[in-house]
């Protein structure tokens, strides 16, 4: 009986716990970035889609998912942006992201991680796609995006 008991006082503090960890949901607006500097300069051309790219070094699949992303947005010409958020600092990745910067591939940077923070990113390549009135389309692990899920959200 006292274990029914716990098990009945500690279930909702469970629940409560993972519902706090989870912050976006699909088919809910996504948070809005915080990018305090752009690389180059350089924006990405507004499209119909837009992936959310989170990028660290410390990943190993990291710049194979940009090369990966950098291919469908060739694919997708205009029809698919991408927006990469590095947490690290300009001066320490700068250089090995300006090959992947084009017109419709953009990398920011959120110093604070701010924008890691609100869409509750626990693990990188980790990624969102959006359509154009920034609703959750799709999020996971940018080397599982594939060219159909793009496709039926065009």
């Amino acid at each position: 009986m006292k274990k029914y008991l716990l098990f009945c006082l500690l279930l909702p503090l469970a629940w409560c716990n993972a519902a706090h960890a989870q912050r976006i949901f699909i088919g809910k607006r996504a948070p809005e970035l915080r990018i305090a500097t752009w690389l180059a300069d350089s924006r990405p051309a507004p499209s119909p889609l837009t992936y959310i790219e989170f990028f660290h070094t410390s990943s190993p699949s990291g710049l194979a998912s940009l090369e990966r992303l950098r291919e469908l947005t060739e694919r997708y010409d205009g029809r698919l942006r991408v927006i990469v958020i590095a947490q690290e600092s300009q001066e320490s990745v700068g250089d090995r992201l300006a090959p992947y910067v084009s017109e419709h591939i953009g990398v920011g940077f959120d110093p604070s991680g701010q924008s890691y923070i609100a869409f509750g990113v626990e693990y990188v390549p980790f990624g969102v796609l959006t359509n154009a009135r920034n609703r959750i389309l799709w999020l996971g692990n940018t080397l599982q995006l594939t060219p159909e899920l793009i496709e039926s959200n065009l």
